[in-house]
């Protein structure tokens, strides 16, 4: 597996040209519509989607989903069944990782038949994990491809022009794209959209330093 650094930018056109050729919304035309994820890895890439207890992958932290690429499968934890329930958008992280783990690390512009996988070549996504530059890659490859670019960016301009955001227009953007709300508040500002602290939304950086001066 070859790792290379991969900007943002870089990311956001990887994303968008498997957007366009899923024939998916990737530019803003005044509403969201969710990205089909699971159309994207059972129709785009060949992958199948599985249910399977995968706890023995977690020695250090719970696994939540897995890729075997000798397999072209999907792993999802069958065991995490009910925190998937419960927040819809850890699943679609968690399946959309994986789909990172295949596009960035597996193929890599080869052709997979060539490639000399085993059943030891797997990658998984745990609760926690030490973050390691491929885990990184495949989480911004993820949000990403769940908040494209051109439409979060128009999304989050259309709430800007009121002159203020708050954390309850956040919470109906994240229930639109079926992310989590950590997930929507670190890509907003990753791409500069807004910048949020744990209690306070402001418009821009500038617009924070701006009322700190204040007090």
């Amino acid at each position: 597996m070859r790792e290379k650094f991969i900007t943002h930018d870089e990311m956001d056109m990887i994303a968008e040209s498997i957007l366009v050729k899923a024939g998916m919304s990737n530019t803003w035309q005044g509403d969201i519509s969710r990205i089909d994820i699971d159309a994207i890895i059972e129709f785009e890439y060949g992958l199948e989607i599985v249910w399977d207890n995968i706890d023995h992958f977690g020695k250090n932290g719970i696994v939540l989903a897995a890729i075997i690429p000798s397999r072209k499968l999907i792993y999802m934890n069958n065991t995490q069944k009910e925190l998937f329930n419960k927040n819809m958008g850890t699943m679609n992280f968690s399946k959309a990782h994986e789909l990172g783990h295949w596009v960035l690390h597996v193929t890599d512009q080869q052709e997979y038949k060539r490639l000399p996988f085993d059943e030891l070549d797997t990658f998984y996504c745990r609760s926690f994990s030490k973050n390691q530059s491929i885990e990184r890659q495949a989480d911004m490859f993820a949000a990403s491809i769940l908040m494209p670019k051109h439409i979060i960016c128009g999304a989050i301009s259309e709430l800007k022009k009121r002159g203020y955001v708050n954390f309850v227009d956040l919470y109906k953007l994240k229930d639109i794209f079926e992310v989590s709300i950590s997930t929507l508040t670190a890509r907003a500002n990753e791409l500069n959209l807004l910048y949020i602290t744990d209690k306070q939304i402001y418009l821009s950086k500038a617009d924070a330093a701006g009322q700190r001066s204040l007090f």
